[in-house]
C-alpha cells in the first residue's frame, strides 16, 4: 500500500527542523545571528527540499541534497566571512544532527510516543532492531574520542570563548577569540584584542594588504608593548569603525576599539585573544 505524504506537513516539519538545527549551530560554535535571518535559512532550505522533492527527486535525494541544503541554510542565516569559520559551522550542525535523529529515533521505537500525534506515522521496532543502537554507541565513541580537542573548545569550554565582527573601511570579518584573562593591554581606557594577521587583512585594502605583508606598517598604529620576544617593545594594530562581541545570548557593541594583529597563528582553535574586561564580570 502507498502512503501519502502532504507537502504542507512535510514542509512545516522540514522548517522546523531545519530551525532548529541552525540556531544549535550558532549557540554550540559561538556565532550570532539574527532571528529573522534564521528564519529565513530555514524557510528557503525547507522549501527548496520540498520542490526538489516533488519535481526532481520523488524517492530520495541522498545525503548530497542534505548537505546542499545545509550549506545553503547556513550561508543565509551567518553569512560566514571566512572558509574556516562555515567549516566550523557546518559540522557543528551535522554534530546536532546527529544527536537529534539518533536520540528521536531511540525515543520513538522504545516508546512509540508518536501515537499521541495518531498511527499514521508509527516507526515499527523490527526497523529499529537492537544491534543498531550497538552499533550506533561504538561509533558515536569513536567520533567522540577522535573529535575531543574539538568538542572541548567548542561545547565544553564554549564560554571560554566568543565571536567578533570587526567593520573597517565599510568592511566586515569575523574571528574566534579566546578570553584571555592574562591580556591587560589597554588603550584609551579600553581592552585591547589581539587578532591574527589573516583574519584582519580583509579589512585592508589590496595595496595596504602587500605592504603589511611585505613587513611594512604605514598603515598601522602602534602602542608600547613589552614582551619576551617582542624587540621592537610595540604592538602594531588599528582602530576598528566598530566591534561586535557576541557571547551567549548577549551582544556587546564598541566603536573606535583599538586591534592588535599578531603577525604568528595562534595554536589553539582560534583567531584572536581578548580581555576580560571587554566583557561584564557577571558573565564569566
Amino acid at each position: 500500500m502507498e502512503a501519502s505524504i502532504y507537502i504542507d506537513v512535510l514542509f512545516f516539519w522540514e522548517f522546523t527542523m531545519d530551525l532548529f538545527l541552525l540556531w544549535a549551530a550558532g549557540r554550540i560554535s559561538g556565532f550570532q545571528a539574527k532571528k529573522w535571518r534564521l528564519i529565513l535559512g530555514a524557510f528557503l532550505s525547507a522549501l527548496c527540499h520540498c520542490l526538489l522533492l516533488v519535481f526532481f527527486f520523488p524517492n530520495s535525494g541522498g545525503i548530497f541534497l542534505s548537505f546542499g541544503l545545509l550549506i545553503l541554510g547556513l550561508s543565509v542565516a551567518y553569512l560566514p566571512k571566512s572558509l574556516q569559520n562555515f567549516v566550523r559551522l557546518f559540522f557543528t550542525a551535522l554534530f546536532a544532527s546527529f544527536l537529534l535523529g539518533g536520540g528521536l529515533n531511540v525515543l520513538f521505537t522504545a516508546t512509540q510516543v508518536q501515537k499521541i500525534l495518531g498511527t499514521g506515522l508509527i516507526v515499527r521496532p523490527k526497523l529499529f532492531p537492537w544491534q543498531y543502537l550497538l552499533w550506533g554507541v561504538a561509533v558515536g565513541y569513536i567520533v567522540l574520542k577522535i573529535s575531543g580537542k574539538w568538542i572541548e573548545a567548542h561545547i565544553r569550554r564554549r564560554r571560554d570563548f566568543c565571536t567578533v565582527y570587526l567593520r573597517k573601511n565599510g568592511k566586515w570579518t569575523e574571528g574566534r577569540v579566546l578570553i584571555d584573562t592574562g591580556n591587560g593591554l589597554k588603550r584609551d581606557g579600553k581592552g585591547v584584542i589581539v587578532m591574527e594577521i589573516g583574519t584582519v587583512l580583509s579589512l585592508f585594502s589590496a595595496e595596504e594588504g602587500e605592504k603589511i605583508l611585505g613587513g611594512e606598517k604605514d598603515s598601522l598604529v602602534p602602542i608600547h608593548y613589552t614582551s619576551l620576544g617582542n624587540p621592537e617593545g610595540a604592538l602594531w594594530g588599528f582602530v576598528a569603525e566598530e566591534c561586535r562581541i557576541c557571547f551567549g545570548e548577549k551582544v556587546i557593541k564598541y566603536n573606535g576599539l583599538y586591534i592588535g594583529i599578531s603577525f604568528e597563528l595562534f595554536t589553539g582553535s582560534y583567531e584572536g585573544l581578548m580581555p576580560p574586561c571587554l566583557l561584564e564580570e557577571d558573565d564569566l
